[in-house]
């Protein structure tokens, strides 16, 4: 998932010239003042608003009419002649296709159409996230299907449910529940790997600042409430279908609300962490990235990232492998280790320091100065 594709945005944007901080954020209304347990109120506040304000910043045409192209594949789908009247229950499989006539089947050849489109632009625009964000769309489908099956005999699910009609639609959410888990379980590792290797400091309080800064409590919330919201509105879709003749006008309404509301939100949360972690990333957790090291023979090469002095350009013995993990030469006189930057030399019992000296021109700077930087935030 690292392939080598700029979306078109300002994506090499440096760390340093962001328009504005997280830090610098304050909430709308600070429920702390009022009393001490709202503190993660203003939290999410502040993370939510940040987001948001970057994205208006950022965003240009093509990531609006992404936008724009998705709100009208579903409303496409959503609103057809057949949904409303219930088509043909005796018709199913090619022969129900068959049964659309007329505009009907017209506008469903244009919702698909769409979709594609939409799908497209999303591959394009969010290089590292292509995976995840198709993966998201099969998912999002699978919840339609789950409030299906539950629906299937329980035409007023989840009224008068039973056990016995709920194991199928159980088991195909609690699928979707577990990839979007591990979804963000991806991303928040890799936001680790990143802190750690382009903001790694000897100062503790520092890197907490740092952490601080890359802080995902936000985009956890939005992934949450794109859950919701594509759950609420399957279960809409669902509840409005299983009862023929549109009656359910208020289910057919929230079915819509909730579906168009959660576009925006699908692409806010993929195209954060690639705001913030830059196009060469890899998201990947931590549990993938070491098998994938152990199925390459524990290679710790530096995927082709030559590492150079800042000053006079000759090549230093500096390592950073995949997972992010930076190697120096132990500096003892005598040994001939390579450690990993805050570890204990095994050699010598010595700590490798953060800053290193040219053995070319002498220059002694911080060990990350010796690395290209790749990244965008």
């Amino acid at each position: 998932m690292s392939e080598g594709v700029q979306a078109p945005s300002d994506l090499d944007e440096d760390h340093q010239v962001l328009p504005f901080r997280l830090r610098d954020m304050e909430p709308f209304f600070s429920f702390s003042e009022v009393h001490p347990m709202g503190k993660p109120l203003d939290t999410f506040q502040v993370e939510l608003r940040f987001q948001s304000k970057l994205a208006f910043r950022e965003w240009n045409l093509e990531h609006w009419s992404t936008l724009a192209i998705g709100v009208l594949a579903f409303l496409l789908g959503s609103i057809s002649p057949e949904i409303l009247s219930g088509g043909d229950a005796t018709k199913y499989g090619v022969d129900g296709l068959g049964a659309i006539g007329g505009f009907g089947y017209f506008q469903m050849l244009l919702s698909f159409v769409a979709w594609g489109l939409f799908t497209m632009q999303i591959w394009r625009l969010f290089p590292i996230m292509r995976i995840h964000a198709i993966s998201l769309l099969f998912f999002w489908n699978m919840t339609v299907v789950a409030q299906i099956l539950y629906h299937k005999t329980q035409i007023n699910f989840p009224i008068d449910a039973s056990l016995g009609g709920m194991m199928e639609g159980t088991l195909a959410t609690l699928v979707v529940m577990f990839f979007i888990y591990n979804f963000g379980k991806a991303v928040v590792e890799t936001r680790d790997y990143h802190v750690e290797e382009y903001h790694v400091h000897e100062d503790v309080r520092l890197m907490e600042l740092e952490m601080a800064e890359h802080s995902l409590r936000g985009w956890g919330l939005v992934v949450t409430l794109w859950f919701v919201l594509i759950t609420i509105s399957a279960w809409s879709g669902a509840h409005f279908v299983a009862e023929r003749g549109a009656e359910r006008v208020s289910s057919l309404a929230t079915h819509i609300i909730a579906g168009s509301m959660s576009i925006p939100l699908f692409i806010g949360l993929i195209w954060y962490p690639q705001r913030m972690l830059g196009t060469d990333a890899q998201v990947k957790t931590r549990a993938a990235i070491n098998a994938e090291m152990e199925l390459d023979g524990g290679n710790s090469n530096s995927d082709g990232n030559d590492t150079q002095c800042p000053e006079c350009e000759a090549s230093v013995n500096i390592v950073r492998n995949k997972d992010g993990v930076i190697t120096v030469p132990c500096l003892t006189d005598g040994c001939s280790a390579t450690n990993q930057i805050g570890s204990v030399c095994e050699h010598c019992s010595t700590v490798p320091s953060t800053r290193f000296d040219c053995p070319q021109c002498g220059i002694n700077a911080p060990v990350l100065d010796f690395i290209p930087d790749l990244e965008a935030w």
